[in-house]
């Protein structure tokens, strides 16, 4: 039984030199020398050329595929950077447009504002008859805003001539707080 054993390790071990190296380097496994190269088959060679060894190989190789990642890695930072001052440059259109807007608006409440004191002071001068005639005769919405804008005293000189539908919708609106 013994001899089978020995017998059997003996094969299986030429089996295994025999077989290629399923490594890096199926070409032939490295020993110790640089210089001489046993291949896949057991005879021995000489290389023209040094051959890393499986583990520098493996190093080199690993040092690639790192150095590779790295570039790759290095490209999309610099596509990242360039996306990055492209948002940066349309976000600061945002906010000068949004500036200017805000500018326009604000001048035109301004303009506004001192167009409806013009008419106030218009209606306030005319008699009470003659201003809610007017009045009655505006779009619904100038009438309303008009009326809002009025001081409570010349507002309450106007009530009893204008459209009682008008005034009723008037005070619901201003009751709502619309």
């Amino acid at each position: 039984m013994k001899l089978f054993h020995s017998a059997f390790s003996i094969s299986l071990a030429i089996l295994l030199v025999a077989l290629p190296f399923p490594g890096p380097m199926n070409s032939g496994i490295s020993f110790g020398n640089q210089d001489s190269v046993v291949s896949s088959a057991g005879m021995s060679q000489k290389s023209n050329s040094r051959k890393p060894s499986g583990a520098a190989w493996g190093a080199s190789e690993r040092e690639r595929q790192l150095a590779e990642r790295e570039a790759a890695l290095n490209l999309k930072e610099q596509e990242l950077n360039r996306l990055s001052a492209r948002l940066d440059a349309r976000m600061r259109d945002f906010e000068t447009a949004r500036k200017s807007m805000e500018t326009t608006l604000s001048t035109r409440k301004k303009a506004d504002a001192e167009r409806y004191k013009k008419m106030l002071k218009l209606y306030k001068a005319l008699r009470p008859e003659e201003a809610a005639g007017l009045i009655d005769k505006l779009d619904e919405d100038i009438a309303m805003e008009l009326l809002n804008q009025m001081d409570t005293k010349t507002a309450a000189k106007l009530i009893p001539f204008l459209d009682r539908k008008r005034v009723l919708k008037w005070t619901r609106t201003s009751l709502k707080g619309n």
